[in-house]
């Protein structure tokens, strides 16, 4: 089964953004750096994903992309890893600008990259800290404000 069918649901990632931030917290303890980041930054994604299902009234992607195709005549790749794409399409963006700290939240997880779970360094301990620090203050947003 395609992955848009088996992993869309509002759920299912729901599930899985809170599933990987708590995993993303447990490598950060064993110093598992780029690990914990890549993940962390994966939780936001699903956060997202649900948030714009919320909005939209529907229960999986591929309804929302339909909604989607019929409110502004195109259809957003909705399986994109894009950080920035997926709060453009929240029609949030203007919000995170204006306080300071989640702007500056919203650009440290927008340097999250998928191809980190590839990535062969490590990570430092600072930058997971200011990256994990980053999910939490942006995912907080999210969940009370878009």
């Amino acid at each position: 089964m395609p992955a848009r069918q088996q992993h869309g649901g509002r759920s299912e990632q729901a599930r899985a953004g809170a599933s990987r931030l708590v995993d993303a917290r447990r490598l950060r303890a064993q110093e598992r750096h780029r690990g914990a980041m890549y993940l962390a930054g994966y939780s936001i994604e699903c956060k997202l994903k649900v948030r714009l299902m919320e909005m939209f009234g529907v229960w999986n992607l591929r309804d929302l992309e339909a909604e989607l195709e019929r409110r502004l005549g195109s259809t957003p790749d909705l399986f994109t890893h894009s950080i920035e794409v997926l709060l453009e399409l929240t029609g949030a963006r203007d919000r995170v600008g204006q306080r300071r700290e989640i702007q500056i939240a919203f650009n440290k997880c927008n340097e999250w990259r998928p191809a980190w779970r590839y990535a062969p360094d490590a990570g430092t301990a600072a930058e997971c800290e200011a990256f994990l620090d980053a999910v939490e203050t942006f995912g907080q947003f999210i969940e009370r404000s878009i």
